[in-house]
């Protein structure tokens, strides 16, 4: 009984041996910061636009484009002059 309770403890020991502490990563930034940084973590950047003219039938219109998505924003809408 003396031997097996022997035997466990040295396996034991040898087995807490072999086990390394992880060391944590160190973290720094990235050299481009692609977000702005508040109190709260990452806030997202405004979204870029970009406004497209054209004169439909005589009358003046504009549309909206997403840089940021891709995509439209809006419809053409008439502009009006008063």
């Amino acid at each position: 009984m003396k031997k097996k309770l022997l035997v466990c403890l040295l396996v034991s020991v040898m087995a807490l041996s072999f086990a390394v502490p992880a060391m944590a990563a160190t973290i720094t930034e990235p050299e481009s910061v692609n977000a702005v940084v508040d109190y709260e973590g990452i806030a997202p950047r405004n979204e870029m636009t970009r406004f497209y003219w054209r004169t439909y039938n005589g009358i003046l219109q504009f549309r909206v484009w997403s840089i940021t998505n891709g995509r439209w924003i809006n419809d053409w809408t008439n502009v009006y002059f008063i």
